[in-house]
């Protein structure tokens, strides 16, 4: 029977005889998929498929969906303004912004290398520092010359944005013997379980920096608020962009 085959399919075997009132917010999200499966789409569209879900059903769902059109092979398009998501089930990202495409390509070409800042800030947190370049293909922020690993199509003195995501900066006795090392004052730490989010003031380039530190024990670094903190920005993982894009 069609109908217990689709039920399964979306696992809600033997739900057959409820009510909707009688099921949960992720039932009825997966009985919405079931009927837009039930004429063997070759395409299928999902708008906005796990709004309205708590936290935890939304995790559960995400991973059963990207499961689902794994098995079924049905090529689809969704369309989600939630950027974890989007990594975590495509196969390719669409970036659009007012209508226009930013950039497309793999989760991780998307967010490790986006094509403007937009997207770098769009796809996860992202530090923008003002910058300047110099004759000697340098970044001068403030005080401090920045290297960048493999900076190109820019000119001596044009204005830029140099980016940088929290996780990638590095912190303590990581930071020892690294370029682009900064000394930094914590402003404000923020427990978020699997990591401490800092905000860092940073006097050289005369601005704040946010940081994620996700590992227990990963460095000596003492995160309270007031504390001095070595931090380096590695050149591999800088982005830059023109000033203004």
């Amino acid at each position: 029977m069609r109908v217990a085959e689709l039920l399964g399919t979306v696992g809600l075997d033997g739900q057959e005889t409820k009510y909707p009132a009688q099921l949960s917010g992720g039932q009825q999200q997966r009985v919405a998929l079931a009927r837009a499966l039930a004429p063997s789409p070759g395409l299928l569209l999902l708008d906005e498929p796990l709004s309205a879900l708590d936290a935890q059903v939304r995790l559960h769902l995400r991973d059963q969906l990207r499961q689902l059109q794994r098995n079924l092979g049905v090529t689809t398009i969704m369309v989600t303004h939630d950027q974890d998501e989007a990594l975590a089930i495509a196969d390719r990202i669409v970036v659009m912004r007012q209508g226009e495409i930013e950039q497309i390509g793999t989760p991780e070409e998307v967010f490790t290398r986006p094509a403007t800042p937009f997207v770098a800030g769009f796809l996860g947190d992202m530090n923008f520092i003002p910058g300047t370049i110099g004759a000697d293909g340098r970044i001068t922020a403030g005080k401090v010359e920045f290297r960048v690993a493999g900076l190109t199509g820019f000119d001596p003195a044009d204005k830029v944005s140099l980016c940088i995501r929290p996780a990638d900066i590095m912190v303590g006795e990581l930071s020892e013997d690294m370029p682009n090392r900064l000394n930094a004052t914590v402003e404000t730490v923020s427990f978020r379980g699997n990591f401490h989010r800092l905000s860092v003031s940073c006097p050289q380039i005369g601005q704040n920096l946010d940081i994620e530190l996700r590992q227990k024990g990963r460095s000596t670094v003492e995160i309270v608020e007031g504390a001095a903190l070595a931090i380096a920005l590695p050149p591999e993982e800088l982005v830059v962009f023109p000033a203004g894009n």
